[in-house]
């Protein structure tokens, strides 16, 4: 499916008693987010690395509360959502495609097996 025919959030809640986040998509799904999960999944260069080198998720084997604490969810044209992390990061885009394959509501966790 191309970006331009892809559902697209509509708005968001961040939970931050369950430290979760949730989506509402333009096809009436809601897709459910672990804070923690996403920070790991932070595709900038910076934690993700690129060209071969590794970023700094690669080294840590835990993060801290201020990495994994959502603040904001910032639109980034008409393709993606750039978190804002209460640590001052906010350079990861994820597109809508790769937030709708990370959902963790129980129907798309059945899809995924």
């Amino acid at each position: 499916m191309s970006q331009y025919n892809h559902p697209t959030p509509t708005s968001f809640f961040l939970d931050e008693e369950k430290r979760t986040l949730y989506l509402s998509w333009s096809d009436e799904h809601e897709s459910v987010h672990d804070w923690e999960r996403l920070r790991w999944a932070c595709p900038c260069a910076w934690c993700a690395g690129e060209g071969g080198v590794p970023g700094v998720l690669a080294s840590k084997k835990s993060l801290s509360r201020e990495e994994t604490t959502l603040i904001n969810i910032e639109p980034v044209g008409r393709y993606g959502l750039t978190p804002v992390w209460e640590d001052g990061h906010k350079t990861g885009i994820y597109t809508y495609e790769k937030l709708r394959a990370m959902c963790e509501c129980d129907e798309c966790r059945k899809k995924r097996l």
